[in-house]
């Protein structure tokens, strides 16, 4: 039997292990010969758009990206062959068998834009900087954000993966305060409370050797969060950017009021970053091209909304009755003064900044 294959991801041949994550769906597994998860493309997808966004800013500087945990280097191999530009990407890994497979897709896609590193990941970056570091690792990301804040570049993009995904919507509460320092809490919006503390801790760590991080694209997705931040330095910038991580308070799956956090309380997005991501994405002919545009436009109708976000189920539960059109709700509320937007973390979800109150007579109006 082969103990590789050759698959196509966007415009990239890769040679990935034989058995790797073959349905599609779901968190991938660690494999000795490698790790490559097909369900994880629409994250590099997106990474592809914002290197493309990167490099385009950058005009005429020659942008150096690292694929810190890159296994087999799907992410960075398609970055290196699918963003037009000058680019140099490093793929770096402890695995070498899995390296071995990025080499044969290097010369497969004839790449001469890439090199490779056999080392840990924060042994590389105490040796180098980039303009684009990439962190997708196995669970937390924790043990790599301190280095990793300090060897981005000025102006440059820190992107991260955390698939302990049960950690940080509070599962396991304890977990989450020992390792990102902060209050999760379960309902029906722990992902947003999930990813507004994997950002806190990272701007935090930032701040820790005075840079300042900006959320550029937050999301998640059922198995994992994903966030993209923009990294400037300056102990002044650090200092203002502190300013929005705090404590919130947050309702439980029966309306009571807990507190949350330390975590991220500003945007999730950086509105002219999204603006651009949308139009890359719209020339590409990605697979998954249209889930992929429906993620960045309820994105987009998040900028300038506030934290949480209300759930048509939840309500719809509160009350034991069937829940109207959301369209309908969300029309009620606006006619009553309130803004309202869609939100990429449910389809069942919208936000508002309506207090609960008036969001469970507006439901009571239009159920009676």
């Amino acid at each position: 039997m082969s103990s590789y294959r050759l698959i196509k991801e966007g415009d990239t041949y890769l040679f990935v292990p034989p058995q790797s994550g073959i349905d599609g769906k779901g968190p991938g597994r660690k494999e000795r010969e490698g790790f490559y998860n097909p369900a994880m493309e629409e994250s590099r997808d997106i990474s592809v758009i914002v290197a493309q966004t990167l490099v385009r800013e950058m005009q005429d500087k020659e942008i150096r990206v690292l694929d810190g945990l890159s296994s087999v280097g799907a992410r960075g191999l398609r970055i290196a062959n699918e963003v037009k530009g000058k680019l140099h990407v490093v793929l770096n890994d402890l695995n070498e068998k899995a390296l071995h497979l990025a080499e044969k897709s290097i010369e497969r896609n004839n790449l001469s834009n890439v090199s490779i590193r056999c080392d840990d990941l924060n042994a590389t970056l105490s040796r180098e900087s980039f303009h684009y570091i990439d962190i997708d690792p196995f669970g937390t990301p924790v043990p790599y954000i301190g280095m990793a804040v300090r060897r981005v570049l000025p102006k440059g993009i820190l992107a991260v993966t955390a698939t302990d995904t049960a950690t940080l919507c509070g599962v396991y509460r304890k977990t989450c305060i020992r390792r990102y320092n902060a209050i999760p809490l379960r309902t029906w919006y722990m992902h947003e409370i999930g990813l507004r503390i994997l950002l806190g801790y990272i701007i935090r760590e930032g701040a820790r050797f005075d840079r300042a991080l900006y959320p550029l694209l937050s999301y998640s997705r059922r198995y994992y969060m994903r966030v993209y931040l923009r990294v400037e330095r300056g102990a002044r910038k650090a200092d203002e950017v502190m300013k929005d991580i705090g404590m919130l308070r947050a309702y439980d799956f029966n309306f009571r009021r807990r507190m949350v956090g330390p975590l991220w309380k500003g945007e999730l997005h950086d509105a002219r970053f999204l603006a651009s991501l949308r139009e890359e994405a719209r020339k590409r002919d990605f697979r998954n091209k249209r889930i992929l545009i429906k993620l960045l436009d309820r994105c987009a109708e998040e900028v300038g909304m506030p934290p949480f976000f209300y759930d048509l189920n939840i309500l719809s539960s509160h009350f034991n009755r069937s829940p109207p059109k959301l369209n309908k709700l969300m029309g009620f509320l606006r006619k009553e003064g309130y803004r309202v937007s869609r939100t990429h973390f449910r389809d069942t979800s919208f936000k508002c900044d309506a207090p609960l109150d008036k969001v469970l007579e507006a439901f009571d109006v239009l159920t009676i």
